[in-house]
C-alpha cells in the first residue's frame, strides 16, 4: 500500500495522536497492561483481531484469549465493571470462548451481564449467543430482564426484541452489531487523513460515477490508489481469484480457478506481518505436505508453492468444508457416514504415525471434507520424533483443551520450573477418540465441564468417571472406551483401530423370496414337526426330489434334524 503522506500531514497534531495510537495497537502485550487503561486494552486487543478470523485459525484464537486472560488479572472486575470499553472485553472475550467452549461462553456471559448491567449491549449479546444456541425463550428472557436492569440505551433492546419477535436470526442490524463488538473506540481515535478502505465487490473508482471491479481502494488523504485483486501469479502460473474461502493470523486462503478451469485453493501468506515462529509453522506445513502426500489419500494435496522474503503460496486441493463446520450443520450423524469418515481419519494419522510425525492439535477443524472423503489439513504445529525414541517433549502446551490427551497437559513440576508437555502418538490416539465421541453424542467428552481449571484436573485425574451412555453399536462403544484411556501405554493404537471390528462392514443380506409350497409338501413338514421322528425325517427324504424345483428341502430336512438331535441330546 503506498505512503502519500504529505510533510505538512506528518507535522499535523492529529497524526501525533495517530503515532501514539499505533504504539498502543503494536506494542506488546506487557506494554499495553502497565497502561492501566481499558480503553488501551481494548484498542490493543480489537487491532490483533484484525490480524485475522479467530473461529478459522487456532493460533490466534488461543493467543486473543490468553490476552483477555491476562489483561482481566491486571484490571479487577470490581474497579473497573462500569467501564464500557472493560465491559466491551467481558462480551468480546465471552464470544472467543463460544468459538472454543459453549458451556464455558454461557458462564461467561453471565458474569458480563451480572458486573455490567447498564450496558444495553451486554444483555444483547448475551441473548445473541443463546438464540445461536436454539434458546429462542432464554433469549427472550434475558433482554425482557435489561429493562428491568434499566440497560441504556432501552432503544437498543427494544429493537433486538422486535427482531426477535419476527423470527430474525440477528437482534440488531449491521451497524449496531459492529458497535457490540468493541470497535467503535477505535474508528473514534483515528485522525481523519490516515486511510480509509473500502473493500467491496463494485466500489466507486473516484468517488463519484465510476465503478470497477475487483478493486481495493485506498484514500490517503484524497490521493486515490487502485489495486487489481483478481488473480495470482505462482511460478509464472496464473489463477483467477473466485473468492476468498478462510482467513487466519497473517494468512488468507483463496478459491481459484486455472485456465483449463481446474478448481484449487491458494493460501496466501505475509511474511511482513508474520513473527519467526508463525513463519517457522508454515514452511513447517509445507515440508510436512510435499513429504507425506504421496504416501495417503487422506492427506490434503500440495501441488505447488512458492517462498519469498516477502511472501508464502501454496497451491493446493480445494475442499467443500471442514468437519468442524459438517458437525455443526448436523444434528445427528449417520452411523454408515460416522464409519466412513472415522476410517479416513485414521488412514490419514496412521500415514503420519508412519513417518515419525505427531499432530499434537487434531481436532474436527483440522479435517476437510474433499469430494465426500475426509482429508488432514494443518501440519503447522506438527513435530517429528526421532527414530530411535518414543515421544518428545514440548516446551509448550500444544493442542485444543476438549481434545488435548492427558500426558499433552503441563507438568508443572519440570526441571527448573519450566512447563512442559510430552506428546507421543498416542496422543493423537486420544484427539481422535475425543472427535469420534463428538460425533456420536453431539460434544466432547470434558465439553459439559464448563470452569478450565476443573476441566483439566478432570481430563488428568484418572478417578474422574468418562461418561460412555449406552449405544446400540457396541463395537463403536468399545472403540470410544479404548482411546480414552488415561495411561498411554495402555491405550489402543492406530494399526489396532484400523483392524477393529467396528470398521468391518456388515454385509446387507437380502432374504430369498419365499417360494409357494405345494400342499404336500406342507402335509411332509407337518407330520415332521407333529412326530419329531427320525423316521419321519427318512421317509421324507425319500420323496423330496419330487418338490426339489419348488424349494430346497433337503436343506431344509438336514437343519430340522439337526436341531432335533441337539434337542434330544
Amino acid at each position: 500500500m503506498p505512503k502519500t503522506f504529505k510533510v505538512q500531514q506528518c507535522l499535523n497534531s492529529n497524526f501525533v495522536t495517530s503515532l501514539k495510537f499505533k504504539w498502543y495497537t503494536t506494542g506488546s502485550i506487557s506494554q499495553i497492561l502497565s497502561s492501566n487503561s481499558p480503553e488501551t486494552c481494548l484498542a490493543y486487543l480489537t487491532n490483533l483481531e484484525k490480524r485475522g478470523d479467530p473461529q478459522m485459525d487456532s493460533r490466534l484464537l488461543t493467543k486473543l484469549i490468553d490476552c483477555y486472560a491476562q489483561v482481566f488479572s491486571c484490571l479487577p472486575l470490581a474497579k473497573h465493571s462500569q467501564n464500557e470499553s472493560y465491559a466491551r472485553m467481558l462480551v468480546r472475550f465471552a464470544e472467543l470462548k463460544a468459538v472454543q467452549d459453549p458451556d464455558d461462553a454461557q458462564d461467561r456471559f453471565i458474569l458480563a451481564r451480572s458486573s455490567c448491567k447498564c450496558f444495553a449491549f451486554v444483555h444483547i449479546a448475551h441473548a445473541q449467543f443463546e438464540l445461536s444456541q436454539g434458546n429462542a425463550s432464554k433469549c427472550a428472557l434475558i433482554l425482557q430482564k435489561a429493562f428491568g436492569a434499566n440497560a441504556k440505551p432501552t432503544e437498543l433492546v427494544e429493537t433486538a426484541l422486535q427482531n426477535l419477535k419476527l423470527g430474525k436470526t440477528h437482534l440488531l442490524p449491521l451497524e449496531d452489531r459492529k458497535n457490540i463488538a468493541g470497535q467503535s473506540c477505535l474508528r473514534a481515535e483515528q485522525p481523519e487523513f490516515t486511510v480509509l478502505l473500502l473493500e467491496y465487490r463494485y466500489v466507486p473508482y473516484d468517488l463519484h460515477t465510476s465503478y470497477t471491479d475487483n478493486k481495493i481502494i485506498c484514500v490517503f488523504q484524497g490521493s486515490v490508489a487502485a489495486f487489481s485483486n483478481d488473480s495470482i501469479t505462482i511460478k509464472g502460473r496464473q489463477f483467477f481469484i473466485l473468492k476468498m474461502i478462510g482467513r487466519g493470523g497473517s494468512s488468507k486462503v483463496y478459491q481459484v480457478l486455472d485456465h483449463r478451469k481446474q478448481l484449487f485453493a491458494v493460501k496466501y501468506v505475509n511474511l511482513e506481518e508474520a513473527d519467526s515462529q508463525t513463519i517457522e509453522s508454515y514452511k513447517n506445513e509445507i515440508e510436512h505436505l510435499n513429504h507425506l502426500q504421496q504416501y495417503s489419500d487422506q492427506i490434503i494435496k500440495l501441488y505447488d508453492y512458492e517462498i519469498t522474503n516477502s511472501y508464502i503460496y501454496m497451491l493446493m486441493e480445494c475442499g467443500n468444508l471442514d468437519l468442524n463446520t459438517w458437525l455443526r450443520n448436523h444434528k445427528g450423524v449417520n452411523p454408515l457416514e460416522r464409519k466412513f469418515y472415522w476410517k479416513n481419519m485414521l488412514e490419514a494419522v496412521h500415514t503420519i504415525h508412519k513417518h515419525g510425525i505427531v499432530h499434537s492439535d487434531l481436532k474436527p477443524a483440522n479435517f476437510v471434507i474433499v469430494n465426500a472423503s475426509l482429508k488432514l489439513i494443518d501440519f503447522g504445529i506438527a513435530n517429528r520424533i526421532q527414530p530411535d525414541v518414543t515421544s518428545i517433549v514440548k516446551d509448550s502446551q500444544v493442542g485444543t483443551l476438549n481434545y488435548m490427551p492427558p500426558e499433552a497437559i503441563k507438568d508443572t513440576s519440570s526441571k527448573a520450573g519450566k512447563p512442559s508437555s510430552k506428546i507421543s502418538p498416542k496422543g493423537d490416539v486420544w484427539s481422535l477418540g475425543c472427535i469420534l465421541y463428538c460425533m456420536t453424542y453431539g460434544k466432547t467428552p470434558f465439553q459439559s465441564i464448563t470452569n478450565q481449571i476443573a476441566k483439566l484436573h478432570a481430563i488428568t485425574d484418572p478417578s474422574h468417571q468418562i461418561d460412555f451412555p449406552d449405544i446400540p453399536e457396541k463395537d463403536l462403544l468399545d472403540v470410544l472406551k479404548r482411546c480414552l484411556v488415561r495411561n498411554p501405554k495402555e491405550r489402543i493404537s492406530i494399526a489396532e483401530l484400523l483392524a477393529h471390528p467396528y470398521l468391518q462392514l456388515q454385509p446387507h443380506t437380502v432374504p430369498e423370496p419365499v417360494q409357494p409350497v405345494n400342499n404336500e409338501l406342507q402335509r411332509i413338514l407337518n407330520d415332521l414337526a407333529a412326530l419329531q421322528s427320525p423316521n419321519s425325517i427318512a421317509r421324507a427324504a425319500s420323496v423330496s426330489t419330487t418338490f426339489s424345483s419348488s424349494v430346497n428341502i433337503q436343506g431344509v430336512i438336514k437343519k430340522y434334524s439337526e436341531c432335533t438331535c441337539r434337542h434330544k441330546g
